[in-house]
């Protein structure tokens, strides 16, 4: 039987996700502005976003669309 523990950490991502809002849109490279504030950051893409979607991102990448709403951030 593995450990407990051992098994939730590996549920979790290895890298953060961030919510982000598409602040210019040249596919595939994308400018996107992160919500919490910490500044553009430069994305790229496989997937077409327009100007203003809303998108998760890990490291330099654009992994899927964001639903909208407002975002509420939990330290664990």
């Amino acid at each position: 039987m593995s450990n407990a523990l051992s098994r939730l950490l590996d549920l979790l991502p290895k890298t953060p996700e961030f919510i982000a809002t598409v602040q210019s849109a040249d596919h595939p490279n994308y400018k996107v502005l992160v919500v919490d504030g910490t500044g553009l950051v430069l994305c790229t893409s496989s997937t077409v976003f327009s100007v203003g979607d809303r998108v998760y991102i890990s490291g330099n990448e654009i992994k899927r669309s964001a639903p909208t709403g407002t975002v509420t951030q939990i330290e664990v």
